[in-house]
């Protein structure tokens, strides 16, 4: 049976108005009170352009908004699906019966989802599962047949690589060009996609100016707007406006990474109708008459689109190492060029042993924001054997160079940026007279060589070490004395005879001990040392106890720093891991059905953060859950397979290592 269904709208404000030919399947099931009608976009169906499939839900109530997900028998890679949304329509009157009041009111659920093919074929599409809460209601599956679409010789597609080796942590210029020879104006939609936008991290996209032109490109993360150019080309006797923008990847590792072609879709207008006022048409009224037309809304609208594509040529991104011959101590994965190492102390004068702050800046134009600092003893740098250097990795802050700003350098120009590292070193030898140089090295991709910089000398004056003496300890003078304590003294005269002198009168001072003459050689002997009149066992006790106390501080000051040094993004995407190893050992305690479907959306959640990691296992686990799930004999629940549990324990802990 077939009904005509409410149009909607499938491509934007300027597209045309798409039937759904409304298909009410007889083996429809509905849970409980819930009835579903199912309806599909008008055919014909294409490649890459998302197919929409429409559910009319009766039965679920206001909140919370339901969830449909498509549970196939086995799993097709060239078949992708998503919920595009879902839209509460709230039907409420006032009845009246037998005198009495009643309120009645119904509540229909539209959602919306959209399939997409990545190859052409006949396509068995679902079935579906539509859930609220304990509510669910179960869709056959549809029959879809999606074609390619059609080339267009109006339009080229390109994506321009770098033509020299690529190295890990570098930034990539990548540069994507729409050719088009054909009228702007029958454009309704372009939609431009590569696996390359996909599969590699990105550099944050620069906001395009107010007015300027922009090139949307499709990614998993959504649609992307990019800053572009647009410039006139003649190729093969024809004119095309060519449309250009530059994003810089960054190459995470090595390795060959095969890339699909880059494709451009377009859905242009092949004809078009005029909106009539409703004053009549304006182009009979003469002069005037066409600004008469916009000022009352005359537009046109197109009676009939067109879909068309371009292709690029396949293509290989290939991330070399860092080559071995000739790497110099001070390299620490810097790649650019251009670098260059600062550095400056707090103090110049100091005794041997005294603490001396470093702060050391690097510029240049390449991967700043990871660079790290390498061994201040590098390449001939501070001697370990005349200089105390940190042991640790150090942590550095990334800055803007106040230099460049100053100078007024043009958006487009690449700007050198900053990196500032601060460290504490102590000099052991009072013949050192400066800091020496330090090295510092980074790789050009450019000419494929190390290049090593070095920082000036910063002169030192080092005196010895200050040592404290018995007789260099001043007692405290008593109070009311001018710096001595005064008491009265006893002298003897040249007659021998005792003579008594008496300075003002005053209470008597404290007691002046000198240690003149003590012996305070260094006591070898720990017995002697620790010897305590309250007892040994406490004078051993309380130094261990304090001891044990401080490295315990020490030591969590240290794992907290690698903490914090940790990249936040590695450590997000380790948490989620942990999280989906997590539902998958408590989904083994559930019932069958349930625990299949947990494991199942736990497994396709790790291929979607690290799509890299066993994708042929994890599809294979993922098709074995959704046949156990939907399977009718699960409707005796015996348990989940302890070794498909297993099997998914074990993927994900492979999906941890490669975090």
């Amino acid at each position: 049976m077939f009904r005509v269904h409410p149009v909607f709208r499938l491509y934007g404000k300027a597209g045309p108005l798409v039937a759904l030919a409304l298909v009410l399947a007889p083996g429809l099931l509905a849970a409980e009170d819930v009835r579903v009608e199912v309806a599909r976009q008008e055919p014909p169906y294409y490649v890459g352009e998302p197919a929409v499939i429409q559910f009319t839900v009766e039965g679920f109530d206001e909140q919370p908004q339901p969830t449909c997900e498509m549970v196939p028998e086995k799993t097709v890679k060239a078949l992708r699906g998503q919920m595009a949304g879902a839209s509460p329509s709230v039907f409420s009157q006032i009845i009246q019966r037998n005198g009495q009041l009643y309120q009645a009111k119904s509540i229909t659920y539209r959602i919306d989802y959209l399939v997409t093919a990545d190859q052409p074929g006949d396509y068995t599409i679902g079935p579906f599962v539509i859930r609220q809460r304990k509510k669910e209601a179960r869709v056959q599956a549809l029959s879809m047949a999606f074609q390619a679409v059609p080339d267009d010789p109006d339009m080229r597609i390109r994506l321009i690589l770098p033509d020299k080796p690529v190295y890990p942590d570098q930034r990539v210029p990548v540069r994507i060009e729409w050719w088009y020879a054909g009228d702007f104006e029958d454009i309704l939609k372009l939609r431009i996609h590569s696996p390359l936008f996909d599969q590699f991290r990105f550099a944050p996209d620069p906001q395009p100016a107010r007015g300027s032109s922009r090139l949307p490109i499709e990614t998993k993360e959504g649609s992307l707007a990019l800053a572009a150019e647009a410039r006139e080309e003649e190729s093969d006797g024809r004119r095309f406006t060519v449309v250009s923008a530059t994003r810089t990847l960054i190459a995470e590792r090595a390795g060959e990474f095969p890339l699909a072609p880059i494709t451009a879709t377009v859905r242009k207008a092949t004809g078009w109708a005029r909106s009539r006022s409703p004053f009549g048409d304006p182009g009979d009224s003469g002069f005037g008459g066409s600004l008469f037309g916009d000022l009352m809304g005359d537009r046109r609208r197109p009676a009939s689109t067109a879909l068309v594509r371009a292709g690029g040529e396949p293509q290989k991104l290939v991330v070399r190492p860092f080559p071995l011959e000739g790497r110099p101590e001070s390299f620490a994965g810097a790649v650019g060029k251009g670098f260059s190492i600062d550095v400056a102390a707090d103090r110049t004068v100091v005794r041997v042993g005294d603490p001396i702050g470093l702060t050391i800046t690097l510029r240049g134009a390449g991967n700043i924001d990871n660079a790290s600092l390498p061994p201040l003893s590098a390449d001939g740098g501070m001697s370990p054997q005349r200089f105390r250097l940190p042991a640790d990795d150090i942590a550095g802050t990334t800055t803007v160079d106040g230099e460049q700003e100053k100078l007024g350098v043009p958006e487009k120009q690449s700007i050198v940026r900053g990196k500032q590292f601060r460290v504490s070193v102590r000099v052991c030898d009072e013949s050192v007279s400066e800091i020496p140089p330090l090295a510092y090295s980074w790789f050009d991709p450019e000419s494929g060589t190390y290049q090593t910089t070095r920082s000036k000398p910063i002169a030192l004056r080092v005196m010895p070490a200050k040592v404290v003496s018995a007789d260099d300890v001043v007692a405290s003078p008593a109070p009311g004395t001018a710096g001595s304590p005064v008491s009265p003294k006893n002298r003897a005269s040249s007659s021998g005879k005792s003579e008594s002198t008496s300075v003002a009168m005053a209470p008597s001072a404290p007691p002046v001990f000198s240690l003149s003459g003590a012996d305070l050689a260094i006591e070898p002997s720990a017995a002697v040392v620790l010897r305590n009149s309250t007892g040994r066992f406490r004078g051993v006790v309380l130094p261990a106890v304090v001891y044990g106390a401080g490295l315990l501080l020490l030591t969590a000051a240290v794992i907290d720093r690698r903490r914090r040094n940790v990249d936040p993004v590695l450590t997000a995407r380790r948490k989620k891991v942990r999280q989906q190893q997590t539902k998958i050992a408590h989904a083994s305690k559930l019932a069958t059905a349930q625990a299949a479907e947990e494991i199942a959306a736990a497994v396709r959640a790790l291929l979607a953060e690290l799509p890299d990691v066993d994708r042929d296992e994890a599809e294979a686990v993922i098709a074995a859950c959704e046949s156990v799930a939907y399977a009718p004999e699960n409707s005796a629940d015996r348990g989940l397979d302890p070794a498909l549990v297993q099997r998914a324990q074990a993927l994900a802990a492979r999906f941890q290592e490669a975090t």
